[in-house]
């Protein structure tokens, strides 16, 4: 299955960064990272969050629900 995704272009270059030292490529780090994130989520779904980490989830959640609505009103 393939999946397009969009990172913003700090996170995409840091990433490129490190996947070109490991010898991968950004899919291969992208999916690597991931699916450590969500073992870790699994094993405690949100007890490893901290408390920054928890505000950014929800201020993207509010983000796209902003967007969403400013789409609706086109």
């Amino acid at each position: 299955m393939s999946q397009h995704i969009s990172l913003p272009d700090r996170l995409a270059e840091k990433a490129t960064t490190v996947a070109q030292s490991l010898g991968l490529s950004l899919e291969e780090l992208l999916a690597i990272a991931l699916e450590e994130l969500l073992i870790k989520y699994q094993q405690a779904p949100s007890a490893d969050l901290n408390l920054e980490q928890k505000m950014k989830v929800a201020q993207r959640g509010i983000k796209k629900y902003q967007q969403a609505l400013a789409e609706l009103a086109q």
